[in-house]
């Protein structure tokens, strides 16, 4: 059958927009629809633009739309264009399209979508700090519990020096928290009501922009009308702080698996995250870790994909931040949703192979560093030359093939000598100490160090942190419920009024 395009909707339109628009406005926007429906009613009413009996025939309609839902049946036919005119078209049949028809007095679908997609962004903004919060609090319980037990970190892809679990951890507690108080930040911007904006500039109506806001949760209204239906901010604000995220967890990640490596064997994965190869017996494959860094990736991916879907676009009302690509958003908070909850757990987790640990530790000489840090002190010559004496040393025990712990105390003396012209004063006991993994992290107690105090100081600060996170959440949480409780408790009222 050839397509007619002298009458809307053309055929092809309706099979490559129209009909998936509609499914994605019933899957993601109906409720948000309702809940604006309901707020800008009451408000019309409040403001003296509604009778008492027209405001009780919308309420009523729109409530047992709300509740029958028989919308979510409709299949697109032409005969409207998208879900905000069905239940227009359905508030008219149930009370007259004349009464029904008030409701849209003082908005444009302008203001009325940039608000349902800020209510939904929203929701999920709030549903992913508080997977963040949980994952914080899990890297902070592990940290504790690995106030002593020392790893080896790496710069380079080389083994650097000997710390602890609990002060790696806490590098990523505060990307962590940065995290999170960037999508805090977005969530603030979010966080606004685009209503009474109408078309583009607003009404002649004396419409209470407030009061619609405050009974949709929104603390404030976005200002300027034509900002209100023009700026995207609040969506690439949203999607650049999941970006960013992303790629920072994405990079503790591959560190995790980098500790997981034969070569490196610094972490014992439990079989709880192992699986075993079709036809190699030996292996124990972390699967899920290279899993999570995928997740994280194609999250960071999608979040890229709306922020760069908004570039060059026009700085007006468009349709390209608009419901499809709203959806195709959503589906960077499903895989975080999946990926924050498998990342804490394998936190949970995580086991040091302390023999290993130990080993490369001394075979890299890992504590060197602390060696000519003690020269410097207790010999009394400039750090450069205990660098110098500490770098022949280290040369001299490679050649002879020796890890530092077992080296013959006499290479020190005599590469001590040798650079500085006389013999050390520190005894075979303190070089022992002094170049023991125990001890390098001990001496190291200035803030950000991994010393248990310096550790448990920074933990206490984290964990304030982290309890402001949690606080903010619930104070939001409590907010809305509020206002959705007076919301529901003025339509009761405005129906029963009517009577």
């Amino acid at each position: 059958m050839i397509d007619s395009y002298d009458k809307f909707p053309a055929k092809v339109y309706s099979e490559a927009v129209l009909a998936p628009d509609l499914e994605i406005y019933k899957k993601y926007f109906s409720e948000n629809l309702h809940n604006i429906n309901i707020a800008h009613c009451i408000m019309l009413s409040e403001q003296g633009l509604l009778s008492a009996s027209d405001t009780k025939l919308i309420l009523q309609g729109l409530v047992s739309i709300d509740k029958e839902k028989q919308y979510m049946e409709v299949e697109f036919d032409g005969t409207f264009e998208d879900l905000f005119f069905l239940v227009e078209r359905e508030l008219g049949q149930r009370i007259g399209s004349e009464v029904a028809g008030k409701l849209h007095t003082g908005r444009s679908r302008n203001d009325l979508e940039h608000t349902m997609f800020r209510l939904q962004l929203r929701s999920r903004l709030t549903e992913l700090l508080k997977q963040y919060n949980l994952l914080l609090r899990q890297l902070i319980n592990r940290a504790e519990r690995g106030i002593d037990e020392i790893v080896l970190l790496y710069t380079h892809g080389q083994p650097a020096q000997p710390s602890t679990l609990a002060h790696y951890l806490s590098a990523a507690i505060e990307f962590v928290l940065n995290d999170i108080e960037r999508i805090f930040s977005a969530l603030k911007a979010v966080n606004m009501s685009p209503m009474g904006a109408a078309a583009i500039t607003t009404s002649g109506f004396p419409l209470d922009r407030n009061r619609v806001g405050h009974l949709l949760g929104f603390p404030s209204i976005v200002e300027n009308s034509y900002g209100a239906i023009a700026n995207v901010d609040y969506i690439t604000g949203s999607y650049s702080a999941i970006k960013l995220g992303c790629l920072h967890l994405g990079r503790f990640v591959q560190d995790l698996i980098t500790w997981t490596g034969f070569e490196v064997s610094q972490l014992k994965v439990p079989d709880g995250f192992v699986q075993i190869s079709s036809i190699m017996p030996q292996k124990r494959n972390p699967v899920p870790l290279e899993h999570l860094r995928l997740k994280f990736s194609l999250a960071g991916g999608g979040a890229d994909q709306i922020v760069n879907t908004m570039h060059n676009t026009p700085f007006a009302d468009m349709n390209d931040s608009e419901r499809e690509t709203q959806s195709v958003g959503f589906s960077v908070f499903d895989r975080l949703n999946k990926a924050l909850p498998l990342l804490t757990g394998f936190v949970d987790s995580i086991e040091i192979d302390k023999v290993s640990v130990s080993r490369r530790i001394n075979q890299s000489m890992a504590t060197i560093t602390e060696l000519a840090d003690h020269l410097t002190r207790t010999e009394e010559i400039s750090f450069r030359l205990a660098h110098s004496v500490a770098h022949k040393l280290a040369y001299q025990a490679l050649s002879l093939g020796s890890s530092l712990d077992q080296l013959n105390f006499k290479v020190f003396t005599e590469s001590f000598e040798d650079v500085v012209g006389v013999k050390p004063k520190t005894s075979e006991k303190n070089f022992r100490k002094v170049c023991s993994p125990e001890n390098f992290i001990s001496v190291r107690k200035i803030p950000g160090g991994p010393a248990p105090s310096a550790i448990k100081r920074s933990l206490r600060g984290y964990t304030i942190g982290l309890t402001d996170s949690e606080l903010r959440i619930k104070s939001f949480e409590k907010f809305w419920k509020n206002t959705a409780h007076e919301c529901q408790s003025l339509v009761d009222f405005f129906i029963k009024q009517g009577n």
